[in-house]
């Protein structure tokens, strides 16, 4: 049977987060934070990385490049205590059954099999959506669905729309060329949370600039890095931008992944902004401030490599917003290291 929930889907009241420049990837990661009494942006903000794989398909809203072994989840949030696995199955069962096991997961769909999004028999597009709960209803079976993402929805889901979004081959669609054509194949991710932190200090702030120091400082570029990350990462991959600048395909890359690295920026620039007022330390302003520069960097270079191929002038324009974005997250890098030269006791 379906286990018991602290949250009542009745009356729709499982835990929703968003804000505007996120993709799905932190919405639904926000939202089970959430559930476990944890404020998302204080997890989600306190990190900020550069991180690409050059290999990899990004045929999805909610691509990022897994760095750890404890998933993508950990990578979103190397300060606390969770984790995440990707996992697949076939049918409805499989999805009661990971459910049952895993209570709330986080589940793969192709927008154009869900009756609540607009893109419902019109676009193929890949998408994540929160599903906490099953249930049997008039002998057929349910699925409670939750989805941050605007126009926003929850509520129960006849099991054939849900199965039908989630074990689907997501074909190229000339409508969305950026997150169609990658198969979903029955995908979810499955999360863990640990014991709450307790409130956020200035001592676990400050240990966290230093850690986004040291990921800034030993990041790694070569060949053989499946993962280019840190100073050299993002150098590297400006770098590569520049030299194909003349090719739209070898450019959309940007636009996709470049999602998952707007967002941390711009929760990373929220958090240090509300933090520099809980706790009086002004001069940490700085750092919300290089943070918003890497976010407006990144829309700048997503946009322009979203449209490159109707626009003029390209290989100019790449070489000036690539450029833009190293000086960012460098700027950034200071900050960080002027706030950890000040220390955190005037904190109060």
């Amino acid at each position: 049977m379906p286990r018991e929930r602290g949250w009542d889907g009745a009356t729709g009241t499982y835990p929703q987060w968003y804000e505007d420049p996120l993709s799905c990837l932190q919405t639904t990661v926000g939202s089970i934070l959430l559930e476990h009494g944890l404020r998302p942006v204080e997890v989600l903000g306190l990190a900020c990385e550069f991180a690409f794989a050059p290999r990899d398909t990004m045929c999805e809203e909610f691509y990022r490049p897994a760095q750890s072994s404890r998933g993508v989840a950990a990578d979103l949030c190397p300060y606390h205590d969770v984790e995440s696995e990707w996992t697949s199955g076939k049918n409805a069962d499989d999805l009661i059954e990971l459910i049952e096991k895993h209570a709330s997961v986080i589940v793969a769909v192709d927008n154009y099999h869900l009756p609540f999004r607009p893109a419902y028999h019109d676009v193929h597009a890949a998408h994540l959506v929160v599903v906490p709960a099953w249930r049997k209803a008039g002998g057929e079976t349910e699925f409670y669905v939750s989805d941050a993402q605007p126009p926003r929805f929850q509520g129960w889901l006849p099991a054939e729309h849900l199965m039908n979004a989630w074990t689907s081959g997501n074909p190229a669609d000339h409508q969305d060329v950026f997150f169609s054509s990658s198969e979903i194949a029955g995908r979810l991710l499955t999360a863990r949370v640990g014991s709450e932190p307790g409130e956020l200090t200035a001592a676990g702030f400050g240990r966290a600039i230093e850690g986004n120091l040291e990921r800034w400082n030993n990041g790694a570029a070569g060949d053989a890095d499946r993962v280019w990350t840190g100073q050299a990462g993002v150098r590297r991959f400006v770098r590569r931008l520049q030299e194909h600048s003349d090719d739209p395909a070898e450019l959309r890359p940007a636009y996709t992944f470049g999602w998952a690295m707007q967002a941390q920026a711009f929760l990373h620039g929220r958090l240090t902004q509300e933090f520099a007022r809980r706790v009086s330390l002004p001069y940490l302003s700085g750092i919300a401030a290089a943070a918003d520069s890497v976010m407006s960097a990144w829309s700048n270079l997503r946009l322009l490599s979203a449209h490159a191929a109707n626009l003029a002038r390209v290989p100019e324009l790449v070489l000036r917003r690539g450029d833009e974005l190293v000086h960012a997250y460098e700027q950034l890098a200071v900050e960080w290291r002027l706030a950890a030269s000040r220390g955190w006791a005037e904190a109060r």
